[in-house]
């Protein structure tokens, strides 16, 4: 600015002696003529009224709490003014901050006065909607929900779901304390098991409740379903007992000598075994022991067919340990 005012006196007449009032006369013209220009394109450029969206940004937020409801993240601002400040507005960033600082749970109601946006100076704000936000602000908790099977159709005939395990097992959720409260589990989307002999490996999506959907998303996990053949609950008595090791030179004596077991047995071997003593082997362990009177637990085994125990009857009995009688 010095220097252009330094070429325009350059160009005019210098004057022996400048009177008061002359005194930096050029730079009084220039500042004259940009308040002018300035004048017109504030006041005398013609005014325009334009709705723009203005984004909301919520600030502040306490790291415990999380707003629960769902509300405007733009307001439609009616706004007037100079033509070229208006079409400016774009570029100006401008938002409406809510401060939550001090925001404790509950409902708080926000008002979307004029004085709550900052727009450039030259342009007046005549209309904001919505005039109000309200926000829920709930307390934030954390919650390890284990995931639950559900099944569609049945497995083939004879057949029976045994287990259901999870890939991952459970999924950690955070999120307000209204959503999650009550929140014990959660539970697939229908697993199709229709007809299945054997076990399968299926990916899932889980069937979410709305407010839980929008916490997590879209997810799927892996569901490993072990198809078993139905089993029937059958009581095998009189199964008697055999003593390991057996070569101990001591006279052994059991009371009782017979057990009786209560086990699930696969329909299609009760159907095809005449006698179900020979799937099972009843014994007693004396290893270690001394000539005398023991109490000693039963041992049921199935070799490899693995069926499930689930009595035995007794399952403990009396070991009376003798050394042999020496002839004279």
């Amino acid at each position: 600015m010095e220097k252009l005012v330094k070429q325009i006196k350059g160009f005019l007449p210098r004057q022996k002696e400048e009177l008061p009032w002359t005194k930096n006369w050029a730079i009084k013209l220039l500042s004259l003529f940009f308040a002018l220009f300035l004048w017109y394109f504030v006041v005398g450029e013609d005014k325009v009224d334009m709705t723009v969206h203005i984004p909301v940004e919520i600030i502040n937020l306490p790291r415990d709490l999380v707003i629960s409801n769902q509300f405007k993240k733009q307001l439609e601002v009616t706004v007037t003014g100079p033509r070229g400040l208006i079409r400016g507005i774009a570029n100006q960033h401008v938002s409406r901050a809510v401060d939550l600082s001090k925001a404790t749970p509950g409902s708080i109601l926000v008002r979307n006065d004029e004085e709550a946006i900052s727009f450039p100076r030259g342009i007046r704000v005549l209309r904001v909607q919505p005039p109000y936000l309200t926000l829920l602000l709930d307390r934030l908790i954390q919650r390890e929900l284990p995931i639950k099977p559900a099944y569609e159709g049945k497995p083939g005939r004879g057949y029976e779901v045994a287990s259901v395990t999870f890939e991952p097992p459970a999924l950690s959720l955070t999120g307000p304390q209204a959503v999650l409260g009550d929140q014990t589990n959660l539970t697939t989307t229908p697993i199709d098991i229709h007809n299945l002999t054997t076990s399968v490996t299926r990916e899932v999506s889980l069937d979410l409740k709305p407010s839980i959907a929008e916490l997590i998303g879209e997810t799927t996990v892996t569901a490993h379903v072990r198809i078993v053949e139905e089993t029937i609950l059958r009581r095998i008595t009189n199964l008697p007992l055999t003593i390991k090791p057996d070569n101990t030179g001591n006279s052994i004596h059991l009371s009782p000598d017979s057990v009786t077991v209560k086990a699930e047995i696969p329909l299609s071997t009760n159907k095809k075994t005449k006698k179900l003593q020979t799937l099972f082997a009843a014994s007693v362990s004396i290893a270690n022991l001394q000539p005398g009177t023991h109490t000693v637990p039963v041992r049921v085994d199935t070799g490899a067919l693995q069926f499930k125990i689930v009595e035995i009857s007794p399952n403990t009995v009396t070991v009376t340990i003798k050394k042999p009688t020496q002839k004279k």
